[in-house]
């Protein structure tokens, strides 16, 4: 426009707020409690008609979050300009079609994507100008593509600009606060199973993990933004860690009793021998523990207990020497051999007493080596099953850690 009066161009004068009619846009899913969150700045208008405001203001809007890959989550949040009132005649709407800086401070040329239908409505890739865009410690900024709308109600045209907002979770944080711990604490889950079966402290060990995994799991239900649509795959996680270390304390319990248990209390069935004795630890790659016969000491009761059967004394049956040959030595036969069979008898009571606590001794031998085998299989069938949880957590925790953890993980790099 040309003021021949003032031989101008162009003329820009600057004005006040309450002189200048403004713009009533406002978001139309806002959730702020004031729609006018703009300072009143001074507005520059130009001799074309033209008026530039250029005023600070803060947008609070709905954001749908999925919460399904916490904290290895992606949201898009949507953003949506125009007007309730004003229609496209007097009211506008449209985006910067230059030159803007991009995410990474390159300049970036904004060309429209228009429709073949309506070409009043296109779409671009960017729609914000970062250049003084401060980067936020929890997410990071991917993308900003917008679309301009132009709908029909009737007669008029009613524009709109709509702003999608591509956003990524930061992960170091909860790597170091929530996934490390949660692997370390599964791998204590393991490590009880690498105890001794007699050792009382596995139990403890089991219970110490199932508190530290409800604690884990009470912060990421804290930390994560509660949802019923959907459950974050860390809580997954500490609820299957949950349900592992809960197991592995049944298991510790099954295998303590086990161990301790006793011939004189417990015995152990033809199919339960079968199981853990013979397959489960051929399975498992586990040496059986061999049991030597122990060889039954061979008692004397043969060679000494027919004696006291004996009718005479074989050396009764000896020659008899002449009197008249030791005429002195009359009373040697007489007054000795009796004196032989006393002796012999009383030799002969003694082994047979001798033979008998022999014989109890034996057997109390026999009765704890067989107790002693039994009481070995069973602690052998504890260790069997202690073994077979060993591999079987071993696999699970791996399993559910590939699943759910590596992979977000790796993308994340």
């Amino acid at each position: 426009m040309i003021l021949p009066f003032l031989a101008l161009e162009r003329l820009q004068i600057e004005m006040g707020p309450k002189d200048v009619w403004r713009n009533p846009r406002c978001p139309i899913f806002s959730v702020s409690e004031s729609f006018d969150s703009t300072y009143s700045s001074r507005f520059i208008v130009s001799s074309n008609g033209d008026v530039q405001q250029n005023p600070p203001g803060i947008f609070r809007f709905i954001c749908q979050i999925d919460v399904t890959y916490y904290p290895f989550d992606r949201q898009t949040c949507f953003l949506k300009l125009g007007s309730w009132t004003y229609n496209g005649q007097y009211i506008n709407l449209d985006f910067l079609l230059r030159e803007i800086i991009g995410l990474h401070g390159n300049p970036i040329v904004v060309e429209p994507e228009r429709s073949s239908t309506n070409p009043a409505s296109y779409f671009v890739n960017e729609s914000i100008d970062l250049q003084v865009y401060l980067q936020n410690g929890e997410w990071d900024l991917e993308g900003t593509p917008g679309k301009r709308v132009v709908q029909k109600f009737g007669t008029d045209e009613y524009h709109e600009l709509y702003f999608y907002i591509h956003i990524r979770r930061r992960t170091l944080a909860y790597g170091i606060n929530l996934i490390i711990p949660s692997l370390v604490i599964s791998m204590m889950t393991i490590l009880g199973f690498t105890l001794p079966p007699d050792a009382c402290e596995k139990i403890t060990l089991e219970t110490t993990v199932l508190l530290s995994v409800i604690f884990f799991l009470q912060m990421v239900s804290n930390t994560s933004p509660p949802q019923s649509q959907s459950v974050p795959i860390l809580a997954a996680f500490f609820s299957c860690c949950l349900m592992l270390v809960a197991c592995s304390c049944v298991f510790t319990v099954l295998t303590l009793s086990l161990h301790h248990r006793k011939p004189e209390t417990h015995e152990m069935s033809p199919t339960m021998r079968k199981i853990f004795i013979d397959w489960l630890p051929y399975i498992l790659c586990m040496c059986k523990p061999d049991h030597p016969k122990t060889p039954k000491p061979k008692v004397l009761g043969k060679s000494i207990a027919p004696i006291h059967r004996l009718s005479t004394i074989p050396m009764l049956n000896l020659p008899r020497v002449s009197q008249t040959a030791f005429p002195d030595r009359s009373v040697f036969v007489y007054h000795e051999v009796p004196a032989i069979i006393k002796n012999t008898s009383r030799i002969c009571s003694e082994l047979l007493i001798i033979e008998k606590d022999i014989e109890k001794m034996v057997n109390k031998i026999e009765e704890d080596s067989k107790e002693e085998m039994l009481r070995s299989e069973w602690r052998f069938a504890a260790m069997a099953v202690d073994r077979l949880c060993l591999y079987v957590f071993s696999a699970f925790i791996t399993a559910i850690t590939c699943v759910l953890i590596v992979p977000h993980i790796i993308a994340n790099l």
